[in-house]
């Protein structure tokens, strides 16, 4: 571990000048862009004198503790084993909360099982939270003593009972519950002294807050619905200082945050509302329960600072590191050191420590210090028309140093669909940019983030109208001069697979060739498997419609294997084993398909891998197949 962390921390800038000086721009080796993070999603201690990230060491999970002033000084590494990591926070200066998610059987259905873990930082130890009753259903930390003492946490009996909520000793273990479970009840809310202030039911389109102003009060019942006749959606409520909002998208059909009146249910008025989509996130000033920032993303990330120091502080860190975005993860107690984020579309970024006292920042975590920004290509925001005239957005890279003109492309729809891409360093879009390929990632509809309309627009157009975007996102560049047509792949993984397999399906004449990663290739069965992909997850709205429309429509019309002894166009296929999210039988059962047809396709399966990459070696495999696979049916 200490070797590892040598080269993650100590050698910060010697390591990356090294490394950098040996590359030229055409030669950036395929196990650079296949690195996983050395270290992910660090949190400043309250006392702003540590920091914890995760990482990764031979497929276990480690907590690494260094010193924040000196990164190259490691306190402590805390073996967490072979779970993935839901959450990590700070509950004071010496002790840490994570929750951890491994899949097990609740009866006799598979589940996500959640457990909660109290970590001491001066020791190492950890210990099981509530282990004898519901611990293994623990669920949101809904509070966490300034102390470390003890956490507010919702907790389940099965993963299919409501929360109740529960006061835990983070130092022995034992739980005490708060609030018993109200049927309706999925979320419980804390104020920021530690009080349940409230528990929230929905039903269509009305609500039912169960409520309380003081510590002593029970909690009493306030019914609260949407003016409109149309179908809004509320995202969550906040009690915090006395105060209460509500984040909804009722007034504009984009989600924004408003106040709340807890006497008569009814939402008041705005706090802010974005022009054009929706508002992601809400961020508090701790010490006065106020809201300081509501945070929000078009073509790239913002926050509106309702506070004026926090907006001052903004502005000074955007002209210290232009065209990036950068943004104030975590904050001390006394709100004097900042762990700030910086990134931009060509670079992966790093972790700062901003000493507002001094005026001073210096790095502290370089998630990829094999990486030369400026040897990576720039990732443009683009704007286009689709041919039933709606708006689309997406983001266009252009492989360095080519003329930008008649350039083969690969069209990478995201996965999801209900989710959106983002102006960020992806490994894969640099990878083909380096090997001479515009890359495009169209936000086709259905794409989250842009508000209800939009989103709505996707219900029921797996296949139609969602894959018309894609095969308009190419037609539109072409246009441009910038791309060759006759020169274009299909590349993704999860829905973006799925739209892959389809795109050859339906119009194979587009498409040179197809790679599909973790790709759906049978609608039904999926269904029958997993809901939730079907759902756009800030949106109540029968499941069903969202995937196949109203009315009766046979969803094999747009499954890829209903149509494997049609495809002429060569495919690649991967997939994991340990995929909980889409099954690889999906996969395997097309490649059987295929095989059967004589069609030209490739597939790989990797045994330790889940919906996404764990481990270097195999992305790095995927790659470079990848690349093989295109140079021979797409080359650059």
């Amino acid at each position: 571990m200490s070797k590892m962390w040598s080269v993650a921390a100590a050698g910060l800038a010697v390591a990356q000048s090294s490394a950098w000086a040996e590359q030229k721009p055409a030669s950036v080796p395929v196990e650079n862009f296949a690195a996983l993070p050395v270290l992910r999603k660090p949190l400043l201690s309250p006392d702003g004198r540590w920091i914890a990230a995760r990482a990764t060491v031979d497929g276990k999970t480690i907590v690494a503790i260094f010193d924040a002033d000196h990164p190259e000084s490691l306190r402590r590494t805390i073996n967490v084993g072979d779970v993935d990591v839901a959450s990590l926070t700070w509950a004071g200066n010496h002790r840490m909360l994570l929750t951890a998610e491994s899949f097990g059987i609740s009866g006799d259905l598979p589940a996500l099982i959640m457990r909660l873990v109290s970590i001491d930082v001066d020791t190492g130890q950890s210990r099981l939270m509530d282990a004898g009753s519901t611990g293994a259903y623990a669920g949101d930390v809904l509070y966490t003593d300034p102390s470390g003492s003890w956490a507010l946490v919702a907790s389940q009996n099965d993963p299919y009972s409501y929360p109740s909520v529960k006061k835990v000793d983070l130092a022995t273990g034992k739980a005490s519950t708060v609030e018993k479970p109200r049927d309706g009840v999925w979320d419980w809310y804390a104020d920021d002294q530690g009080v349940i202030r409230a528990g929230v039911s929905y039903d269509d389109r009305k609500w039912t807050v169960w409520y309380r102003d003081k510590p002593d009060e029970k909690l009493r019942e306030i019914k609260g619905k949407f003016d409109k006749a149309d179908e809004g959606s509320v995202d969550k409520f906040i009690f915090r200082g006395g105060n209460s909002w509500i984040l909804t998208n009722e007034r504009t059909g984009r989600f924004g945050l408003y106040k709340y009146d807890v006497a008569t249910g009814t939402i008041g008025a705005p706090i802010f509302e974005a022009p054009d989509v929706d508002i992601d996130d809400v961020l508090y000033n701790e010490a006065t329960g106020e809201i300081g920032g509501v945070s929000y993303e078009d073509d790239r990330y913002h926050v509106h600072w309702v506070d004026a120091d926090l907006a001052s502080l903004q502005a000074k860190l955007d002209r210290a590191i232009p065209n990036h975005d950068n943004v104030a993860v975590a904050w001390s107690d006394d709100k004097k050191r900042v762990l700030v984020w910086s990134e931009s579309g060509s670079d992966p970024g790093r972790y700062y420590l901003l000493d507002r006292a001094t005026s001073t920042m210096h790095p502290v975590v370089d998630p990829y210090p094999q990486i030369d920004p400026a040897l990576m290509s720039e990732v443009k925001p683009v704007r286009f028309t689709a041919r039933d005239g709606l708006e689309l957005r997406g983001y266009l890279t252009l492989p360095r140093g080519r003329e930008p003109k008649n350039l083969p492309l690969v069209l990478m729809p995201h996965g999801g669909p209900f989710d959106r891409d983002h102006w960020e360093y992806d490994p894969i879009v640099q990878f083909l940019a380096s090997r001479g390929y515009a890359v495009l990632q169209p936000e086709f509809r259905g794409s989250t983030g842009f508000g209800k309309d939009f989103v709505e627009k996707g219900y029921g157009e797996w296949g139609r109208k969602m894959q018309d975007d894609l095969d308009d996102s190419v037609d539109w560049l072409a246009r441009t001069g910038q791309i060759d047509p006759r020169r274009v792949c299909i590349v993704g993984g999860s829905y973006g697979g799925y739209a892959a397999l389809w795109g050859a399906i339906r119009t194979p004449d587009r498409y040179r060739c197809a790679a599909s990663l973790a790709g759906v290739s049978d609608l039904p069965a999926l269904l029958k498997h997993d809901r939730k992909i079907f759902t756009a997850p800030r949106y109540y709205r029968e499941w069903r419609t969202q995937v196949a429309g109203e009315g009766n429509v046979d969803l094999r019309a747009v499954s890829p294997i209903s149509y494997a002894a049609n495809l002429k166009v060569p495919l690649l296929i991967g997939h994991g084993e340990q995929d909980q999210r889409v099954p690889p039988q999906q996969s395997h059962d097309l490649v059987d398909a295929l095989t059967r047809a004589h069609v030209n396709v490739t597939s790989v399966f990797y045994k330790q891998d889940g919906h996404g990459f764990d481990n270097s070696a195999d992305l790095q495999d995927w790659l470079r197949r990848l690349e093989a696979f295109l140079a021979k049916y797409n080359p650059a």
